[in-house]
């Protein structure tokens, strides 16, 4: 059974990771599904993957951290696929930095990415979504946007920051029928990951997160109906310590 059958979902940093797991998860769902990101090759890949199960994607590429690529991208799956019904805004940077020797540049290039290009997508997805009054709008936390670590100020700010717009956004237009989901995992297996990962003393990477994992928490959001509502959906690896 395919629960999103029709429904014209968009991707960011689809190319990989989690956010290519979601984009698969979807189009067996029966959405069509726009897969964004900066790289042509890894994005082409997971296009060719979803058509190839009987799917329908279209490969975008985008630079999230420029604001007219993230309207291109929004234009170009509407023109492609249909009116945007789903946003899984995904794309993300994590680098580590002290704060006392973080640059500038630094903590803008994390900001840009993982809170500024979701306020812009969000924003172009908004008026057609509030017409047709219907949408689903999943941002991907994690358990930064909860607590602070080491070496992770800018990255913990963007995602503490992602929360709170989230909440803004979701009070905003409920009374449009449009859903909005912040999705949190913490400990995930990814590229976005390694540097943390090699920072850290005795990880067993067995014990991290899959993204076919979060892939499967997105496809619950997405698919929620009825009375029930998810705020937030935190993900924690099984061996941390639990309610933290």
């Amino acid at each position: 059974m395919q629960e999103l059958k029709g429904k014209v979902a968009i991707v960011t940093g689809g190319g990989r990771g989690v956010g290519r797991q979601i984009a698969v998860a979807l189009a067996q769902e029966g959405a069509r599904v726009a897969v964004a990101a900066r790289t042509v090759m890894q994005i082409e890949s997971v296009a060719q993957e979803i058509r190839a199960a009987g799917g329908t994607a279209a490969a975008v590429r985008a630079d999230l951290a420029i604001e007219a690529d993230i309207k291109k991208l929004i234009r170009q799956t509407e023109a492609e696929l249909g009116p945007t019904d789903i946003l899984i805004n995904n794309a993300g940077i994590l680098r580590l930095s002290p704060i006392e020797t973080m640059s500038a540049q630094f903590w803008d290039d994390i900001v840009s990415v993982n809170l500024r290009a979701v306020f812009i997508a969000c924003r172009e997805v908004l008026p057609g979504m509030k017409e047709r009054r219907f949408g689903r709008i999943i941002n991907i936390g994690s358990l930064a946007g909860r607590r602070g670590y080491e070496e992770q100020g800018a990255y913990c700010a963007s995602k503490h920051g992602l929360v709170g717009f989230s909440k803004v956004l979701a009070i905003e237009t409920q009374p449009y029928g449009i859903r909005v989901h912040v999705l949190a995992p913490g400990g995930v297996l990814t590229e976005l990951s390694k540097e943390l990962r090699q920072s850290r003393r005795g990880v067993v990477e067995s014990e991290w997160m899959t993204p076919e994992e979060v892939a499967k928490a997105a496809l619950y959001l997405c698919t929620q109906d009825g009375a029930a509502m998810t705020d937030e959906l935190v993900l924690r690896r099984y061996q941390s310590e639990p309610w933290r």
